[in-house]
């Protein structure tokens, strides 16, 4: 069940059904295509592909994504190609080569925003690659003929594909690593790269297969900016309902999850103990860490419960449907696995790569640790009438009595 709650509110399921739709579609691709849409998209191929890749440009713009921006303008350019090459062959050669570069680039860049000097810098590259591949295409079309013509890899890796050698090699290359890396850091604009480059690639793939038709390549090119355009939005709301230190829920996304509680819920509020104190001392970085040490626990909390960062260091566990008897289990579980771990302070010096810096850890007796605590504040509805306002009111007061009863413990 939690796995499957994982899955729900993983910014990956959106992809995955539009990649498993994308893929049952092409089982049956030998149905007949409609005529009215061939038309409309071989006759107005440049105008879908700058409106789409326009608009998820100028979206991806206003959240500061400048690298989706610069995606959805490569998946554009490179479908755009086709229509404008001197055959079908050359232009697939072009975007097979070119288009797996540059989403993987991009995606793995960070962000530097459009008008940086990193930002136009990448903008002088992609002008600078339509110019190459213009400038080809009129003078130089043997040479991609002969690139086309270049084989290199075994036949039975090769025959399955139309593509060139050069680009079905890249293909796999970037498709692989941007899962890889989308896998590692599964957010938004590295998932929505991975899934708008598979689609797009399968356009081309298929572009060949139908002796050069723009329909198909044009329509998942479109799709592909869609993907694009879910990842902005999707991080987008992630920015909005995300915590940037701890990764946990914001208190705006618990404010939403609460306006929907009726019945039966119970809402915990957790205050770090002594936090002040031990910010002063140690500083603002070592209290960051604590932070997340904290928000690491808390977000493990079982009993169904949903973690947020209130604020500060404070955090909060919404139980819906379950009543206090049934989330202090959970809770006072939270509370003795954060009490029962030492806390060691990274010194200035210490590595920033976590497994060098335990492995140098490991032969040090002296290193300096002290623990942390947490003390929790329990609450439900005390009437049908009662607001979630209310509740956390009641949850704070009872917070407030387990820090006078000596801090590290749970009140009710």
């Amino acid at each position: 069940m939690a796995a499957l709650q994982r899955l729900l509110s993983s910014a990956w399921l959106l992809h995955l059904l539009v990649l498993a739709a994308l893929a049952g579609w092409i089982l049956v691709l030998n149905a007949p295509f409609p005529r009215p849409a061939v038309a409309l998209l071989e006759a107005h191929q440049l105008e879908i592909l700058g409106v789409g890749g326009g608009l998820v440009a100028v979206l991806a713009l206003l959240y500061r994504r400048a690298n989706l921006a610069l995606q959805a303008a490569v998946i554009s350019l490179s479908i755009a190609g086709l229509g404008v090459a001197p055959s079908p062959a050359h232009g697939v050669t072009a975007a097979a080569i070119l288009l797996p570069i540059n989403i993987l680039i991009l995606a793995l860049l960070d962000e530097r925003g459009l008008l940086s000097r990193d930002g136009l810098w990448r903008c002088a590259a992609l002008v600078l690659q339509v110019l190459l591949v213009l400038g080809l295409f009129r003078h130089q079309p043997a040479w991609l003929e002969a690139l086309a013509a270049t084989h290199f890899l075994p036949a039975a890796v090769s025959s399955w594909s139309s593509l060139p050698d050069q680009g079905l090699l890249l293909g796999v290359l970037a498709v692989a690593g941007l899962l890889s890396w989308a896998l590692l850091h599964p957010n938004p604009p590295h998932i929505g790269a991975f899934s708008a480059l598979v689609t797009a690639t399968v356009g081309l793939e298929l572009s060949l297969m139908r002796h050069g038709s723009l329909v198909l390549p044009t329509l998942l090119a479109v799709v592909a900016l869609h993907l694009l355009l879910f990842a902005v939005l999707q991080e987008a709301h992630r920015m909005a309902f995300r915590d940037g230190l701890t990764g946990l829920p914001n208190r705006r996304a618990m404010d939403t999850l609460t306006q929907g509680l009726s019945g039966r819920y119970t809402i915990a509020m957790m205050d770090i103990d002594h936090f002040k104190a031990f910010n002063d001392t140690y500083g603002h970085e070592i209290g960051d860490q604590v932070l997340r040490r904290v928000a690491s626990n808390i977000g493990r909390v079982g009993a169904g419960g949903r973690p947020f960062r209130y604020g500060g260091e404070e955090f909060s566990v919404v139980f819906p449907g379950r009543s206090p008897d049934e989330a202090v289990g959970a809770l006072e579980a939270v509370r003795q696995a954060i009490a029962d771990t030492p806390f060691r302070l990274r010194s200035a010096d210490r590595p920033a790569d976590d497994k060098r810096g335990s492995r140098e850890r490991s032969g040090q007796r002296g290193e300096q640790e002290t623990r942390i605590t947490i003390s929790i504040g329990v609450a439900e509805p005390e009437s049908t009438s009662a607001s979630a306002d209310d509740v956390v009111q009641a949850a704070d007061q009872a917070l407030y009595r387990a820090k006078k009863g000596g801090r590290n413990r749970l009140a009710r």
